[in-house]
């Protein structure tokens, strides 16, 4: 039932309530009509009265009319007692009728406060019923995001086990890796006793023999140590207003060097005459790089693409395109079949020679400023970023193995590794070179000089061939070396305008 049926149904109530005072009322009309008529009628016996009263003074015959004025009297007294009683009736009927329109009105007013109190009571009904379906939604609602977040739970915990799996892969290929590692820790120290035995057993017969001075500079010729430069050798113009990046060939007979004439040159580097030129970037090179053979050179170039050239055709092979920021470093694996980029997108690229095209993205959270290999494979990247971090990614998986963060107060600007494989130098912002024993991620030696400015975001740092020395070029022009045990500032090449 609605509150309009409840409404209609009060309503016939009180109609019911009062049609019973209609039949009191309809008495105590018709008590007062009979007792006008009854005024009435004594008026005119009255003057009926009067008037045979006057009519007997005047004819004097009142003694034959003595009967009918009794008559009249008696039929006044009974008038009288009539109209008397009609007058109590009509009181009653009057006290009773104020009773009852006393009655009714309370009643009345009770029906307005039930009525009232009905339509507030219907109020909050419509509030309460709104209040219910919005619940209603809610719970629809909620039920919707309970079944999403049991799907995603469900996606988590597949995810979870699909991580284990693979946690589970990538100890058991730590170990393989460690135990690999021992062995080759092992081999070389047995390596290196041979050889130490070897140079003793051969100082011994130096010394012994007539020629020992002779012997002792065979045997230093024979070393691997390097000679620190103290004057220009040679001079080449290269005819670039900026040049960015200079390398040498993996046999050292080439130079090549690139810059904003958006060319790759190519220089004899005993003669230091100029070769060829290899054209075909839209900007300038940043990055140049020969593969292990020889046979080709890679540039990384900031109009988003890295390009790779045949050398023995002097044509472009392959141009990988995906970086959406300028690509700022590339380099090649040891066999020559994959290339790896680094670009200001926050993106490393893997990309397959074979094939031309990109093999996988990895997400480095930062620009790229410059990249290593810490292996010859390239199965573990090096990065240098601009938030001043140095990152390690698994090449197999695509993530992340170690963040080194807070080795330098600026943003890094060149990794490079050892021959050993075992150092990583790092150059910084903050005007200070870093060796880092990627063993165990800490840092070993820290080089700085007054007189070295690190000016550029892609200003690079290397080792020498025995990795007994470091070099860096400063913003001034000059080139510092220093020691890498002493970690001692041996020189300072000027030259550079």
């Amino acid at each position: 039932m609605n509150y309009r049926d409840t409404i209609l149904q009060r309503l016939q109530q009180r109609d019911n309530q009062r049609s019973i005072y209609h039949d009191i009322i309809n008495t105590n009309n018709q008590l007062l009509e009979q007792i006008g008529l009854l005024k009435q009628k004594e008026t005119v016996i009255r003057n009926e009265l009067q008037k045979e009263i006057q009519q007997k003074k005047e004819n004097e015959v009142y003694s034959g009319n003595q009967e009918r004025v009794l008559e009249l009297d008696r039929r006044i007294k009974e008038l009288n007692e009539e109209r008397i009683e009609m007058y109590k009736t009509q009181s009653e009927n009057a006290q009773r009728l104020v009773n009852l329109n006393e009655q009714l009105r309370a009643k009345e007013e009770k029906e307005i406060q039930q009525s009232q109190l009905n339509i507030r009571l219907q109020q909050e009904a419509s509030v309460l019923k709104k209040k219910h379906e919005l619940q209603i939604e809610q719970l629809r609602e909620k039920d919707k995001v309970i079944l999403t977040l049991q799907d995603e739970l469900s996606a988590l915990h597949l995810e979870m086990l699909t991580t284990e799996e693979r946690n589970k892969k990538l100890k058991t290929e730590n170990d393989q890796l460690i135990q690999r590692w021992i062995n080759k820790m092992n081999e070389e120290a047995e390596n290196m006793n041979e050889a130490t035995q070897f140079y003793e057993n051969a100082l011994l017969q130096a010394r012994s023999s007539k020629d020992k001075k002779q012997e002792v500079d065979s045997l230093t010729d024979d070393s691997n140590y390097s000679i620190l430069p103290s004057k220009i050798h040679k001079r080449m113009n290269v005819n670039d207003p900026e040049t960015h990046c200079i390398t040498s060939s993996s046999a050292g007979t080439m130079i090549a060097v690139g810059g904003a004439d958006k060319k790759v040159k190519l220089y004899d580097a005993k003669t230091g005459s100029a070769l060829y030129s290899l054209s075909g970037a839209m900007q300038t090179i940043m990055s140049v790089c020969f593969n292990s053979t020889d046979e080709m050179i890679l540039a990384a170039c900031t109009d988003n693409a890295t390009r790779i050239w045949s050398l023995g055709t002097h044509r472009i092979r392959h141009t990988f395109q995906g970086h959406f920021g300028k690509v700022y470093a590339a380099k090649f694996t040891a066999d020559s079949n994959r290339v790896i980029s680094g670009s200001h997108d926050r993106t490393l690229k893997l990309w397959d020679v074979q094939k031309g095209r990109i093999d996988k993205t990895i997400f480095t959270f930062s620009s790229c400023n410059d990249l290593c290999l810490m292996d010859g494979d390239g199965q573990t990247i090096i990065s240098g970023h601009l938030d001043n971090s140095i990152r390690f990614w698994d090449t197999r998986s695509g993530l992340g193995t170690k963040d080194l963060a807070g080795v330098h107060q600026g943003q890094i600007t060149s990794v490079s590794m050892s021959h050993d494989g075992y150092s990583l130098l790092t150059n910084s912002r903050d005007n200070t070179l870093k060796i880092i024993d990627v063993r165990m991620y800490e840092i070993v030696k820290s080089f700085e000089a007054d007189t070295y400015k690190n000016g550029l975001n892609w200003n690079r740092s290397t080792f020498s061939p025995d990795s007994n020395f470091i070099v860096a070029g400063s913003i001034d022009g000059g080139v510092h070396i220093w020691n890498v045990k002493s970690g001692k500032l041996e020189s300072v090449l000027s030259g550079h305008g």
